[in-house]
This record gives structure tokens, C-alpha cells and sequence, in this order.
């Protein structure tokens, strides 16, 4: 089974990612974690080794620099390698830490044409399971202290935390309203459904 957590920033999924890879263990299950950042893995993802002698850090920025619509060319092949390794995974439980969700409404509200942006989401494989973890941008805000990059504020290398609201509240309406259209399962960040428990519930309860 494929569960892709996705959400804004600061919501808390690779935290999460940690606490579902625990349990899973602990039932006797394989399990697996599949994120886009695997990039900077070599054995992982050899495909990337253009890649090498960066890092996150500064790849972040350079993504904040790349003009539209070649920006969300290179977030979609992030996103789509990282999808098709979760369905080539042959474990139990494959995590899927971050989707195309996202960058998706990102790119959205930096002006990426709609046509393409749909299309990659038609493109990109598809999860069993898509939990969408919400929380406020003020919230994110405090919860993230002051580490926030200049995509994360639409693309405004100052990283002035007033475009970080800003951006992030343009965002979240956005994927709210692909929740909904989607029928995802929507969790609060902080309340008991998007805890590990409330994340255990839901993946029994819709397992194939």
C-alpha cells in the first residue's frame, strides 16, 4: 500500500513519516519511506549524479531562481521519480513523504500555466492513499522559527516572513480545494486525527 503525505510547509509530515515507519515495524511489517530529496542519494537515485557537489541547502535556492514554467518541469521530475520508486517498492507500506500537491499549488500561484500543471498531476503515479496534513500559516510559521527558504515565499529570496503568510495562505486554499475535488483524507496538523494513531486508523481502514 502507497500513503503519500503531502501538505504546506511546517505541517509536520516527515515527522509523521517516522512515527507510520515505526509502527509498521512493529506489526511485523516491511516498510518504506520514498521522498524527493532521496536525489542527493547515489545509489538511490543515479540518475541524479548531475547533481553532486550540491546540496539541499543550495538547491533550494537555485529552484527559487529557475523561471516558470521550467521551474515545475524540474519539481515534476523530482516528484515523478520519486512516485515511481514508491511503485516499484516491493514492501508491505511505502511512504510516500511529500507529493506533487505542494509545488503543484506553488506553481499555480507563481503563474505556471494551468494546462501544464494539471498535466503533471494526471502524470505523476498515483498513491492508494493521500492524506493531506492542513495547518495555518501562521502556524507553520512559528513552528518552523525562522527556517524558511525563499520558495517557501514564492520564490522571494529576502525570505521576508510577511511573503511566507502570504504565499502560504494562497497555497492552502488551493490544495484544500484539490481535497476536496479529490476526496483525500484532510487531517489538522496537531489535532488526534494527524497523530500516528489517527494516521494508523486510516490506513487499516482503507487497506487494500
Amino acid at each position: 500500500m502507497i500513503v503519500a503525505l503531502d501538505g504546506p510547509d511546517g505541517a509536520g509530515k516527515s515527522t509523521q513519516v517516522a512515527q507510520l515507519m515505526a509502527w509498521a515495524h512493529e506489526q511485523g511489517m516491511s516498510a518504506r519511506a520514498v521522498g524527493k530529496w532521496e536525489l542527493f542519494e547515489p545509489d538511490t537515485v543515479p540518475q541524479a549524479r548531475f547533481l553532486r557537489g550540491t546540496d539541499r541547502a543550495e538547491l533550494r535556492v537555485c529552484i527559487a531562481e529557475m523561471p516558470s514554467p521550467a521551474r515545475m518541469m524540474f519539481l515534476a521530475w523530482m516528484n515523478t521519480m520519486a512516485a515511481d520508486r514508491a511503485r516499484q517498492a516491493t514492501e508491505d507500506l511505502v511512504i510516500l513523504d511529500g507529493y506533487w500537491i505542494k509545488h503543484a499549488a506553488s506553481e499555480l500561484l507563481l503563474g505556471c500555466d494551468s494546462v501544464l500543471v494539471n498535466a503533471v498531476a494526471e502524470a505523476i503515479a498515483p498513491a492508494d492513499l493521500v492524506v493531506y496534513v492542513d495547518v495555518t500559516p501562521e502556524e507553520a510559521l512559528r513552528r518552523k522559527d525562522g527556517d524558511i527558504t525563499p520558495y517557501e515565499c514564492g520564490t522571494d529570496l529576502s525570505c521576508d516572513p510577511r511573503r511566507f503568510l502570504s504565499h502560504q495562505a494562497g497555497m492552502r486554499q488551493v490544495m484544500l480545494d484539490w481535497a476536496r475535488n479529490y476526496s483525500w483524507a484532510v487531517v489538522p496538523a496537531g489535532s488526534r486525527a494527524a497523530t500516528s494513531q489517527g494516521l494508523i486508523d486510516l490506513i487499516v481502514d482503507r487497506r487494500p
